[in-house]
């Protein structure tokens, strides 16, 4: 149970740091690097998604251990 807990903090941490990425990447205004940036944006957005799936298959997880 509390392995359960330390895996969805852990995600949470990286989702954060994921999260900060994906602003950084968004406030690129060089010129010419608008699909550079949108891409950039693109691939942080998944895997951010990917992590939310992740987040929520441990809570599952988690819920189905205690029942």
């Amino acid at each position: 149970m509390a392995k359960s807990k330390e895996y969805i903090d852990n995600l949470l941490r990286l989702r954060q740091e994921l999260v900060e990425r994906r602003r950084d990447a968004a406030s690129n205004k060089e010129p010419g690097e608008i699909v550079a940036t949108a891409k950039g944006v693109i691939e942080f957005q998944m895997s951010i998604e990917a992590i939310d799936r992740a987040i929520d298959d441990e809570k599952r997880l988690h819920g189905a251990s205690a029942a």
